[in-house]
């Protein structure tokens, strides 16, 4: 069985990190994978899709252009690379991740019953959109696969796709291992105040107002809490500064910024973790990551965040309303046996549930039933 896994971009943002983290996973249990990404196309001195799989010694194919924008040459020249790759090759199945790469292998790999069978993969928050382009692509796809139950349930309503078809993978994380320093001097926080942590890109859609008003709420009742947010976003002035004044707790807000190299030491910083909707891939990875730490975390009902924290086990589960926030965020903030158990409850599932090494392996089974259900 040889798989070809594509994806049309070169930035590690959404869903670089468990694509290559997948391929990665399938290759140590043995699979024979290949992924082809967008080469960097610029010099970029941060993570790149690239520079991970050269990192990660996952085989690679660099002989297609995978341009998700208009480019009429670089779409001819993957149509017919794809289908030359996959017949030289004997390439079995093509997975497929993002929309560009999904048409491309459609357009290239053709419909005659000898082609590789085509998987795609839906990294979208909400679902992939319920369009014509899309109908067309998934009733000539011959399986999906989603993180989410609700994503799933949606899509097969959607695009009518039998559940055989289907296949639904635990997330994956890779739990951190390395050295812990104490970052609450360098923050300038007090050893005896609390810290509420956020992270993601500081966008207004993704729920900071209902965040910043219950941390003001918080900040009423006690001065012993910090309010921390890690991430950047050209949109910081609308979506956190101006509410920061408007509300009058810019004193008590930390903007820590994108951080890289002691991401994990501020993590280990946090008392309690709040996201209130994922970013544009769903999975809520920065959420998955705190959790893998020990940090309990209080998340909305919305998308695929119900999932991924059990109300009252290892964090809670709120609807989007700052009052019903601040109330939970001042539980776990000052019941510390409930923390802890909480945390610890976190960190278990972390490690039991969102292994890379687990969804290599049901993956692999779903690739195997596809093909012995040709």
């Amino acid at each position: 069985m040889k798989i070809l896994h594509l994806f049309s971009d070169w930035k590690w943002t959404g869903p670089a990190e468990p694509v290559v983290s997948l391929c990665e996973a399938l290759t140590k249990e043995g699979a024979d994978i290949t992924i082809a990404y967008r080469k960097t196309p610029i010099e970029f001195p941060e993570r790149t899709v690239e520079k991970e799989v050269k990192a990660r010694s996952i085989r690679y194919y660099e002989g297609l252009r995978l341009n998700r924008y208009f480019s009429l040459k670089d779409w001819l020249h993957d149509q017919k690379a794809i289908r030359s790759y996959c017949q030289d090759n004997r390439i079995n199945i093509v997975h497929t991740h993002l929309s560009h790469d999904h048409w491309a292998a459609l357009v290239s790999i053709g419909s005659g019953k000898n082609r590789p069978i085509l998987i795609r993969t839906d990294h979208k928050r909400d679902g992939m959109p319920e369009n014509l382009f899309m109908k067309w692509a998934m009733a000539k796809t011959d399986g999906l696969v989603t993180y989410s139950r609700r994503i799933m349930e949606k899509d097969r309503r959607s695009f009518s796709i039998p559940e055989k078809n289907t296949c639904i993978i635990p997330p994956g994380i890779k739990i951190y291992n390395g050295v812990l320093k104490d970052m609450k001097d360098t923050l300038k926080i007090k050893p005896d105040e609390k810290v509420i942590g956020v992270i993601g890109r500081l966008k207004p859609d993704r729920g900071y107002d209902t965040i910043l008003k219950a941390f003001k709420m918080v900040r009423d009742k006690t001065d012993k809490v910090k309010l921390l947010i890690m991430g950047r976003s050209s949109q910081i002035e609308k979506s956190i500064k101006q509410p920061l004044l408007d509300l009058g707790i810019e004193r008590d807000v930390i903007l820590a910024g994108y951080i890289i190299e002691d991401y994990f030491p501020v993590i280990s910083a946090f008392d309690v973790f709040v996201m209130m909707r994922a970013g544009s891939d769903g999975t809520a990875r920065a959420l998955r990551e705190v959790m893998s730490m020990g940090v309990p975390a209080i998340v909305s009902d919305s998308g695929m965040l119900p999932e991924l924290v059990t109300d009252g086990v290892d964090g809670f589960v709120v609807p989007p309303q700052e009052h019903v926030l601040a109330e939970r965020l001042l539980m776990a903030l000052f019941d510390d046996g409930l923390r802890s158990r909480m945390g610890d409850n976190a960190r278990q599932k972390a490690k039991n549930q969102w292994d890379y090494r687990i969804q290599a392996k049901t993956l692999l089974g779903f690739y195997e039933k596809l093909l012995k259900g040709r």
